[in-house]
């Protein structure tokens, strides 16, 4: 892959969304921002909305002030696509997962539980995958975590 994307997933109650990641360039940070992907916990469909989201990449956004921002208290994108009205109560049954697609490698990130209402990723659950990986070899990894987690697949509803 010619230029870095990176990839968030959240998975919930049977379902995966993946938010559009837009890149502030001067701050050099990744914002979740609406459109979210939802789509059903299977893996061609996790498989083909990822390849949606590689091809529209991680769109330009500026941001002036980082701290102004990240004090806002609007509803996070994922938790309003899943119908909750806080983030907290959303990722009590979630997990997170992040793929990073850079010029020498993929790493694929995998959260554990929530823990006070933040999903933190595991340093001993990362892999990391030569840049020429074919992108279903990446993708089986998250697929075959999320299949050992039952609660992910239980609906719940907000």
């Amino acid at each position: 892959m010619s230029r870095r994307v990176e990839i968030d997933i959240i998975i919930r109650s049977g379902k995966a969304y993946i938010p559009t990641l837009y890149r502030d360039e001067k701050h050099r940070l990744y914002f979740s921002q609406e459109p979210v992907l939802v789509v059903d916990l299977a893996f061609e469909s996790i498989l083909e909305a990822i390849r949606k989201k590689i091809e529209e990449g991680n769109p330009p956004m500026e941001v002036p002030n980082v701290q102004e921002f990240l004090k806002r208290r609007d509803v996070p994108p994922v938790t309003k696509a899943a119908g909750f009205k806080s983030w907290r109560s959303f990722v009590k049954k979630a997990r997170a997962y992040g793929i990073s697609f850079l010029e020498d490698k993929i790493i694929v990130t995998m959260s554990g539980p929530s823990k006070g209402g933040w999903l933190v990723y595991d340093p001993k659950k990362t892999k990391e995958f030569p840049p020429n990986t074919p992108l279903e070899e990446v993708v089986r990894v998250i697929w075959e975590d999320l299949r050992s987690t039952p609660e992910l697949w239980e609906e719940d509803a907000p």
